[in-house]
């Protein structure tokens, strides 16, 4: 008996079939086909979305804000995604409303504690006993704390909803069209006993950022106002009314390409890099700067800070590069944060500029990911940190004799901004290794150090005569 040929599936039937179509013949069949592609592609492009209801007292522009953070992060490139997107938003705002009266019924609940003792003002006992209250069983904190866990539960799953489709149905960067999306306002209208219904508003198309590869962004009036060459000290003031101590004038200012930034925690490190890294992505088209730390969370200060500074100037902010965290301006800069992961932060190449924060922290395998990229670019590298014992790539090249690093040291008498007793009062409760550490700026020995390397340093000498001249490094 002879084997049956594979019968081929209806799938793979139609593949065949229609690779041997030649499309219409006729005038009409063509026309008909154009109609059909274009409707379906509006049909693909044009996805609703529905905010949640924003109550009296809520702020329909810091809504718009979140919601295009979140567009800007997520990217969503199909209607179903948009969706979840909105959910998402939608979420994210309830549980934000929540917390806010959850705050509101503990004021509350604190006032009437007062008021029944008859007491001027508040004290720790009636704040534990308005806690103690909420809290109980069926208390109104723990009714709040309920409803968020559900809302932060149905999160998790259009989270894993958006990851589960991008996963489904990749869609590589430029493929396709930016979603022309539809937005309905939805705020809450109050209406009179004799007063006609107001009428609803008309949908509205929504601009949120997007891949800038998908989507040319405009340029803003802004942009162009800043695009001659300012000094940075003079933009600062005048734009952001920011007006740096010293410290802060050496880390906007430094010219150097390798600067090492050494300074105790709370001095403005990062608030100073942040301000140059904007007026380094405002002055400087297609500059590529880069924010790396030893967490994504470290790097994500500075970038938030830019990000703030960016919306008080009014300056329009699309999308990162894909899959990275960050902004692009319209003159074609992009700001990206990176995580300390050597394998997900080589695909940069030619940066202007790398801040590296709280730097005595990040890996060294972090570093020899970075340092190559400027080898093209001759860009600045700058790492900002305190200190953190005394290994690692910052604590080395601190320490590097002939060092090619320009080094700015910063103390707290240099920050006019610190208070006094807080520091004194830091100083008697934490542990006195700890404190000069992170206030002094002491690179302090780990507890496994027999010998501190800053003792071993001060024994090292170069002023005597080798004990056998002729000996050489054969061993001859």
């Amino acid at each position: 008996m002879q084997p049956q040929p594979n019968k081929l599936s209806r799938s793979e039937q139609a593949k065949i079939n229609g690779a041997k179509s030649r499309g219409p013949k006729t005038p009409e069949g063509h026309q008909k086909c154009a109609q059909s592609a274009q409707e379906a592609s509006r049909r693909r492009a044009i996805a609703l979305t529905f905010d949640c209801t924003l109550l009296p007292n809520e702020s329909r522009e810091i809504h718009d804000l979140i919601a295009q953070d979140e567009f800007a992060y997520h990217q969503p490139a199909s209607p179903s995604e948009v969706q979840l997107v909105q959910e998402l938003i939608d979420v994210n705002w309830r549980i934000k409303r929540i917390r806010f009266a959850q705050t509101n019924d503990l004021v509350a609940n604190m006032e009437s504690q007062r008021q029944r003792a008859s007491a001027p003002q508040l004290s720790a006992t009636m704040v534990a006993n308005a806690e103690r209250e909420g809290s109980m069983p069926n208390g109104a904190q723990l009714q709040f704390d309920r409803r968020v866990n559900i809302l932060a539960t149905h999160r998790a799953k259009i989270l894993r909803d958006l990851d589960r489709l991008r996963k489904r149905f990749p869609v590589a960067p430029g493929s396709q069209r930016v979603l022309e999306t539809k937005h309905f306002s939805t705020e809450f209208q109050f209406e009179g006993p004799n007063e006609p219904a107001a009428p609803q508003p008309e949908a509205q198309p929504m601009a949120y950022p997007t891949n800038p590869d998908t989507q040319t962004v405009p340029p803003a009036p802004e942009a162009k106002a800043t695009t001659e060459p300012v000094e940075i000290t003079t933009w600062a003031a005048s734009a952001l009314d920011f007006h740096p101590d010293a410290i802060q004038h050496q880390i906007m200012t430094e010219t150097n390409n390798r600067i090492l930034v050494l300074a105790p925690r709370q001095t403005g490190k990062s608030t100073a890099a942040a301000v140059r890294v904007l007026h380094e992505a405002v002055h400087k088209a297609n500059a590529t700067i880069l924010l790396a730390s030893a967490s994504g969370r470290q790097s994500g200060q500075i970038l938030q800070k830019a990000r703030q500074m960016a919306r008080k100037l009014d300056i329009k902010l699309a999308g990162p590069p894909p899959k990275c965290e960050g902004f692009t301006l319209a003159n074609g800069a992009s700001v990206v944060a990176l995580p300390d992961n050597e394998e997900t932060i080589r695909c940069f190449s030619a940066p202007t500029l790398i801040v590296v924060d709280e730097a005595a922290f990040a890996s060294d395998t972090a570093y020899k990911a970075l340092e190559p990229m400027l080898t093209v670019s001759n860009g600045t590298l700058m790492l900002l940190s305190t200190p953190n014992g005394q290994l690692g790539y910052f604590y080395e090249q601190w320490h590097l004799p002939d060092s090619p690093w320009t080094k700015i040291f910063g103390t707290l008498d240099d920050c006019p901004r610190v208070n006094k007793d807080a520091i004194e009062g830091m100083r008697k409760s934490m542990a006195k290794a700890d404190f000069e550490q992170e206030f002094e700026c002491k690179f302090v020995a780990s507890s496994g150090q027999f010998i501190s390397v800053e003792t071993f340093r001060k024994c090292l000498r170069d002023d005597f005569e080798p004990f056998c001249p002729g000996w050489d490094e054969t061993g001859q």
